[in-house]
């Protein structure tokens, strides 16, 4: 074990200052995603070196000069503190700072608005279950709503997500309290860790309590928290897993239930974390304790799990049945397909990924933890290393907070997407080990041992705690205050996920349509229209010319149309790297990297219209047109959804947004929504903030004929 504690050390202190994710930089081939993994690498390993050097050479004048006597008293009258009040208490007062915190995060940096696409897709999911219905129903024109990571089923409208991170979100709505939602379930999660961390080193209860403070502080944290990510709901359900595991383990076995429930929301919420955490979370914590409890004790706790869990694998069973048309298929499936699998191959956006992507990703996800998790200058993952590799014997409860931290770490390096926030849950396993390591380096020698190797030991401790000190101090003025910078709202994002104001509300409401960009518009169609898989989409956008997509959309519509009024049934998507059907434009439909041969990215002058256009293929008035529509800016959709109504939820008081998708696809909606007032959500110029014009007005600025090229030649672009 002690060599496997320290091949772990070794592993994590290379993870901290070795640059591995270059390694993308082999595969990389145009992937937007590729690049900028490697990009935040360079840049985070770049604050990881130097904030290291820096620390280190402060921390080594100041133990130069300044005696930490003073400090270390100081320190002890912290953590005198720190333990004087009860166990519940302290982590009542955890949870509270965690939430107040949080909150602020959502209120004041957030501005009340969702970061990320799968907020928001989880938000209109759980609108509709709040509501009652398990699905969203659409009218005729699905493309004017669908977004990336929602898709159309036989029940409606539907995100990708498994049902527990979405029914607790609609439980918020019903409570009529949205906004607390990661703010509450932090401060859940503070008070867990609180509660569960002495539980878990009962040998280290002060190393336990700082361990939940800096958690309920932890800027990685706080900021996830301050939104509404499956990873916050499912780490508070992981850590009501834990705490009822270590009440089981202690006491009686009805607690194994509660155990079990935990679990099961946590699967069907995040179902790999929870897996693999909740496995580790019930027998691991119960296994050192198995040969001295005897059979009996073993099968009470196991069939008490069972039984709190399997209401929520039959749930996602329904789940899955309902919308997906299989118990076992996931939402992920159905909208990728079977490249979003765990394991080496394919990704959905027609990347491979193997043992060389998987050791790259790994590295950047490791390294932005190490840094995020209290923006030290010192990354903290190196700080644990460092410990794994020194430390002789770990305490008691150690080892499982070292397989809590590094096994979310395995089973992602098997899962194509990474980012730092797929280790969140192990959050508190990663801060409890470098408070042990900490503590651990800069512990002075006992005084009886004599010889340079106990000065130098001392020096080395005394170095180490003014190097703690100097990175926290750091952290505060510096490395919290830059990374709260780095989510800011820019002035022009915010402009455009603002419901401008519209001069009147008709009987109905208002209708609103948002001019989305030309490929938003395109794969809106597909996936809504056509019956496209995501994965498909994604490729067929990024391999072909734009406007050879636009033709065999609109061929592809009309197809899957004549099919519904005959009784045919409509072309389906293709199968991966087959041809076309013969009755639709050629399309290089193959899930390859990069672009195809001959097709290139270029700019339009005097836009940021970026298109793809390709040797040979004309471009037709219609698609010079869908360019012209983009040229004074575009409009994401899915931020805007939860400014206003939805539809099937209409009160008839407020806004309907919709994508604009052309004045002929728009008729559809004008003509299913007449006692609204329509408007057009667009810049009235370029650069300028965009506002909701008269829809005629609107639709006159941005469709107007704009008088194409005789020859059906590409608009000019520039590369």
């Amino acid at each position: 074990m002690r060599i496997l504690r320290r091949g772990v050390g070794a592993l994590l202190l290379a993870l901290a200052f070795l640059p591995l994710y270059r390694s993308l930089g082999l595969t990389i081939d145009g992937s937007p995603f590729r690049e900028g993994s490697v990009a935040a690498g360079e840049l985070n390993l770049t604050l990881a070196w130097w904030g290291t050097i820096v620390t280190l050479l402060i921390a080594g004048l100041l133990a130069r000069f300044l005696p930490t006597d003073r400090v270390r008293d100081g320190l002890a009258r912290l953590a005198s503190i720190l333990t004087r009040p009860s166990l519940p208490a302290f982590g009542l007062g955890t949870a509270l700072l965690a939430g107040i915190l949080a909150y602020l995060v959502w209120s004041l940096l957030f501005q009340g608005r969702y970061t990320n696409v799968d907020e928001i897709a989880s938000m209109v999911h759980a609108r509709y279950l709040a509501a009652g219905k398990l699905a969203g129903p659409l009218p005729a024109t699905p493309a004017a709503w669908i977004f990336p990571n929602t898709l159309m089923v036989e029940e409606g409208w539907v995100s990708q997500y498994p049902p527990s991170h979405v029914a607790t979100l609609a439980l918020f709505l019903r409570l009529g309290i949205p906004s607390l939602f990661g703010p509450l379930l932090v401060a859940v999660s503070a008070f867990l860790v609180a509660l569960s961390l002495p539980r878990l080193l009962p040998d280290r209860p002060l190393e336990a309590r700082v361990a939940a403070l800096l958690f309920a502080v932890s800027p990685f944290v706080i900021l996830l928290g301050g939104g509404a990510m499956s990873h916050v709901s499912a780490t508070a359900f992981l850590l009501v897993a834990l705490y009822a595991s270590l009440r089981a383990r202690d006491g009686g076995a009805l607690w194994a239930v509660l155990a079990g429930a935990g679990v099961g929301l946590a699967v069907t919420s995040r179902p790999l974390q929870g897996l693999v955490l909740g496995t580790l979370f019930t027998l691991g914590v119960w296994l050192p304790v198995l040969v001295g409890c005897g059979a009996g004790w073993t099968l009470r706790r196991c069939a008490a799990t069972v039984a709190g869990g399997l209401p929520f694998a039959v749930m996602l069973a329904w789940f899955n049945h309902r919308l997906f048309g299989d118990p076992f298929t996931l939402g992920y499936s159905a909208a990728y397909g079977e490249r979003h699998a765990l394991g080496f191959h394919m990704d959905p956006w027609g990347y491979p990924y193997g043992l060389v992507e998987a050791m790259g990703f790994t590295s950047t996800d490791v390294l932005e933890v190490g840094i995020y998790l209290l923006e030290s200058p010192v990354p903290v993952t190196a700080v644990i290393g460092l410990y794994l590799l020194a430390a002789r014997v770990l305490p008691r409860g150690a080892g499982l907070l070292v397989a809590w931290a590094t096994l979310p770490v395995l089973a992602n390096a098997l899962y194509w997407f990474h980012n730092g926030r797929m280790l969140y849950e192990a959050a508190p396993a990663w801060l409890a080990l470098a408070v042990l390591g900490l503590v651990h380096l800069a512990r002075r020698p006992d005084p009886e041992a004599a010889g340079p190797p106990r000065q130098l030991r001392a020096r080395g401790a005394d170095v180490a705690l003014w190097a703690g000190v100097v990175a926290l101090v750091l952290a505060g003025v510096w490395g919290v205050p830059q990374r709260i910078e780095t989510r800011r709202w820019a002035e022009d994002t915010l402009a455009r996920i603002t419901a401008p104001p519209v001069e009147r509300l008709g009987d109905g409401g208002a209708l609103l349509f948002v001019h989305a960009g030309w490929n938003e518009r395109m794969s809106a169609i597909l996936q809504g229209e056509a019956g496209m898989r995501s994965d498909t989409i994604t490729s067929v956008l990024r391999r072909n010319s734009s406007c050879r997509v636009h033709m065999y959309t609109e061929a592809r519509v009309a197809a899957s149309s004549r099919g519904a009024r005959s009784g045919a049934p409509p072309p389906h998507a293709p199968p991966v790297d087959g041809p076309a059907p013969g009755s639709l434009p050629g399309l290089d439909l193959r899930q390859e990297p990069g672009m195809a041969p001959g097709v290139e990215l270029r700019t339009v002058p005097d836009t940021d219209v970026n298109i793809r256009i390709e040797e040979g293929v004309p471009f037709t008035p219609e698609c010079v047109r869908q360019v012209q529509a983009d040229r004074l800016g575009r409009v994401a959709l899915s931020p805007l959804l939860l400014e206003g109504e939805l539809p099937g939820l209409e009160t008839g008081e407020g806004i309907l947004f919709a994508r604009d998708l052309g004045p002929r696809r728009n008729r559809a909606l004008l003509r299913a929504y007449p006692e609204r007032v329509p408007y057009l959500m667009v810049p009235p110029s370029r650069g300028a903030a965009p506002r909701a014009l008269p829809y005629a007005e609107g639709e006159r600025l941005l469709w107007g004929e704009p008088g194409p090229p005789a020859d059906g030649a590409a608009p000019s672009a520039s590369r």
